[in-house]
């Protein structure tokens, strides 16, 4: 294992973190917050000090890193960014408990977007700002970290790729990972400046609309205001919705819609089901709502449509408490947590594909007791799925409804009722931000019990992650020589 090297990258991921921070700093004297500037002042010198540090001990390294090495450096990055992410609210003590500050922050870099705060406006806005910039830093890890930045550590970035999506490979749209980079970061970047310019068109302010923009594009759900979305215009919610369905969209198909190869997107089979999935659901709750409840129609589309897709992205804005809703439209959310968004995406969850990938599977079993001669391979976007491949995806979806499973019942021990431990684990998983029971749209997690809060921030992780790539870790026979 080659340590040094490891820890030689771990230090430029902190300094890459200070320099993140360095951002809130014209934010802190912008809104007089001074108060604020000496939290944030140790928290640079924090992650600057031990990351230049870690880089002088480790000057003198082999640069020969194996794939095995990766998964360490993957598990360890989101840990560390978690922790150093905790240091502005904890120093500040606008979170008092370090447990609460580092659940915050995890929840951030994550993209989870679930939160202890009970009232959220009465945080400092710099405070609020860096707060959504975790999301939008965790958005971009999952592109640009993984793609861009070990590419150059000798390691092929879509292997990387490969430990986040388990088997799960997105097509090339350049032969060199550094190119590849390069567009998903500018494709990132120009879907965040154009929602920001549209929600300035509403009015909306610089500050907020750069902020809402961060969580929407990164898909993570932190917002400035105590009733997040909801607090604004119909047009600022129609343009989230958008916003949040692009970004739940594999990134590579931006890409060609980019270059104007459209058949390249409209063929894509996860495109095809993730559009028909929300189309379908939020037009159903849609239906249900207008008929059982004395809203227009106009309300009743938006609120189903917004939390649809805010759902299934795993972005975790909400515009209304979907659990005051009858059982029957409250339970089409529920079962969209467990779809997720596309593979590629900055979205969360299981993934589109790997439920198409079953669905047909389970349709081919079929037709085999059926036909037990016929040969009818799983095809995807024209090419057959291996065996390999399938098998990988199924143990994935089994491992995560187990963890799932035993989360939830560790939860229930630790003192919560059974619906709202469901609804953390899934949520903290898939990466939702609101879950059920107490912590739903209208609730928070600042009652969970401090273990249940660790456990939930770890289980954050593991989601993010795709599970697999954190586990593997733990395992003997990855410490074997």
């Amino acid at each position: 294992m080659n340590y040094r090297y490891i820890f030689n990258i771990l230090g430029k991921i902190l300094l890459v973190i200070a320099f993140f921070m360095m951002t809130v700093l014209p934010w802190i004297f912008y809104f007089h917050e001074k108060l604020m500037l000496p939290p944030f002042i140790e928290s640079i010198s924090i992650s600057f000090t031990l990351g230049i540090s870690i880089l002088i001990l480790t000057k003198k390294h082999s640069e020969e890193l194996h794939t095995n090495e990766g998964y360490l450096i993957v598990s360890l990055t989101w840990i560390l960014m978690g922790i150093v992410g905790s240091l502005p609210f904890y120093l500040s003590q606008t979170i008092p408990s370090f447990v609460d500050a580092f659940f915050e922050s995890v929840s951030g870099f994550t993209t989870t977007g679930s939160s202890i705060l009970t009232n959220i406006e009465a945080l400092p806005k710099s405070m609020l700002y860096w707060r959504s910039l975790t999301n939008w830093m965790g958005g971009m890890g999952i592109i640009v970290l993984v793609i861009a930045i070990l590419p150059k550590l000798k390691i092929a970035g879509y292997q990387f790729f490969q430990m986040e999506s388990s088997g799960i490979m997105p097509e090339k749209i350049k032969p060199r990972t550094t190119d590849i980079a390069k567009r998903l970061w500018l494709i990132y970047f120009m879907l965040t400046a154009i929602l920001v310019v549209l929600l300035m068109v509403d009015g909306i302010n610089f500050y907020e609309s750069l902020c809402h923009a961060f969580g929407t594009i990164a898909t993570g759900g932190f917002s400035t205001k105590n009733d997040s979305v909801g607090h604004y215009s119909s047009y600022a919610q129609y343009v989230i919705i958008i916003f949040m369905l692009l970004s739940g969209i594999n990134f590579t198909l931006h890409y060609y819609l980019l270059k104007g190869d459209f058949m390249k997107v409209i063929r894509n089979t996860e495109l095809k089901a993730y559009l028909l999935i929300i189309i379908g659901v939020g037009s159903l709750i849609a239906f249900y709502l207008y008929a059982n409840s004395d809203m227009s129609f106009e309300k009743s589309f938006r609120d189903s449509f917004f939390q649809v897709v805010s759902v299934i992205t795993a972005t975790g804005f909400a515009t209304t408490d979907y659990l005051k809703w009858d059982d029957f439209a409250w339970g089409l959310i529920f079962g969209l947590m467990f779809v997720g968004a596309c593979v590629g995406s900055t979205g969360g969850g299981i993934k589109v594909i790997r439920h198409v990938i079953a669905f047909k599977s389970i349709s081919n079993a079929i037709k085999k007791m059926l036909h037990p001669n016929s040969i009818s391979p799983i095809k995807i976007n024209g090419a057959s799925i291996t065996e390999e491949k399938y098998n990988s995806i199924l143990g994935f979806i089994t491992i995560y409804l187990i963890t799932f499973f035993f989360s939830s019942i560790i939860m229930i021990f630790l003192g919560l009722d059974i619906k709202t431990s469901f609804g953390s684990v899934l949520t903290a998983m898939g990466g939702i931000g609101p879950g059920i029971g107490a912590v739903g749209p209208a609730g928070n997690f600042a009652h969970v019990p401090v273990l249940g809060k660790i456990m939930l921030s770890f289980l954050m992780i593991i989601g993010r992650l795709e599970i697999l790539t954190f586990l593997v870790v733990f395992t003997p026979s990855y410490w074997r020589k």
